[in-house]
């Protein structure tokens, strides 16, 4: 079972322009996203991307990079074709990190890798446990990001360590839902057939592609992220606090 890490990277981004080459500390933003990856336990990492700048600054640090079409609709159909190039087996796993998101934790990369070898130790297990599942994400506690009415922070309903349900907009008690970390990981037969899904009504209604497996009756594991901070860089001012924290390494 190979374990991969892709990042999906492009230079259009509306809020803050060319963003994965946005220097952090003297160093593009994507090469901080890469080097935390690296110090997780996947056996490769891979920067999708369809600029040829931003492979070029990724080889630049010896990095992997693949160029993919410009075509792609979302990130998830741009690590699949570099997850397909790649040639990988129905039980290998991709974990797709955001490259907007420097200071990813590697423990945290680790747990969604491992959150899948129940499955390869206990292959008997039936469809409907908790641990038969195709997609892992993270959480993190809103109590640590007061922004559970922010829209632009997606939000995802948990229930012992499933997904229930993610939304921009928490209307009532919001015990159960949490602040949702654009980190997933995959088995790549479940990626495969993600990418070949038809949108569903309610993942265009709410663009929010998650709500794709969701309809479609795919099991995602939630996991709470183990680290006490987060920061997915996507404004200036984002950029700026980066830099900050960044002199703090």
């Amino acid at each position: 079972m190979k374990k991969i890490v892709i990042i999906p990277a492009r230079l259009d981004s509306e809020r803050l322009p060319e963003k994965p080459l946005k220097l952090i500390d003297g160093k593009p933003m994507i090469q901080w996203t890469y080097l935390a990856a690296s110090n997780s336990i996947t056996d490769e990492i891979y920067v999708a991307t369809d600029s040829q700048k931003i492979k070029k600054e990724v080889e630049g640090f010896d990095g992997n990079a693949v160029l993919t079409s410009s075509k792609h609709q979302t990130g998830t159909d741009r690590i699949f074709e570099v997850a397909e190039k790649l040639g990988l087996e129905d039980d290998d796993l991709v974990i797709n990190v955001q490259g907007d998101e420097p200071f990813i934790d590697p423990e945290d990369i680790n747990n969604i890798f491992n959150s899948f070898h129940v499955v390869e130790d206990n292959p008997n297990f039936q469809i409907d446990s908790i641990f038969n599942h195709e997609m892992t994400t993270l959480y993190s506690a809103h109590e640590t990001l007061p922004s559970i009415n922010n829209v632009n922070e997606v939000k995802i309903k948990v229930d012992e360590c499933i997904s229930l349900d993610f939304s921009r907009e928490v209307k009532g008690d919001n015990s159960d839902w949490f602040i949702h970390l654009g980190i997933y990981g995959y088995k790549y037969s479940g990626l495969r057939n993600f990418v070949n899904w038809e949108q569903s009504e309610r993942e265009i209604k709410f663009k929010l592609e998650q709500l794709r497996a969701l309809d479609n009756g795919v099991l995602i594991k939630a996991l709470p992220s183990k680290s006490l901070f987060h920061l997915g860089v996507d404004t200036e001012q984002d950029l700026k606090e980066a830099n900050e924290i960044a002199k703090k390494f």
